[in-house]
């Protein structure tokens, strides 16, 4: 009897956790840029942000996740004020009572040269 307890227990926790990763959405800039009107400054970066919620209480920063994501990919690349190719992926875990949300962003670094357009 013990042992079909312990058994529908397990059951119970494996039925409520989990863990996802969604890609959800792909942009061509984390803002308005001109096509031709920017310098690459390297190779593709990446940021993430971590948010946790216990019982459903965020314990964290205030704030969007993927915008502290962006500037943290930002940091990554000395001069750059946007990133091209732009995607943002979110993974989450489930652990009952604890809720697990990680915000990736990557992209391509650049510096904007929007300067006299239009």
């Amino acid at each position: 009897m013990k042992m079909i307890k312990i058994i529908a227990m397990g059951v119970v926790v494996a039925a409520i956790t989990g863990c996802t990763t969604t890609p959800n959405s792909f942009t061509y800039a984390s803002k308005p840029v001109e096509q031709g009107r920017y310098t690459v400054l390297g190779e593709e970066v990446e940021g993430t942000d971590t948010q946790v919620s216990v019982l459903g209480f965020g314990v964290g920063l205030p704030g969007s996740p993927q915008r502290r994501a962006l500037k943290t990919a930002l940091r990554k690349a000395a001069g750059a004020d946007a990133l091209v190719e732009m995607a943002v992926d979110y993974q989450t875990i489930n652990l009952w009572w604890v809720y697990v949300l990680t915000t990736r962003v990557t992209g391509t670094p650049v510096k904007t040269n929007n300067v006299g357009t239009r």
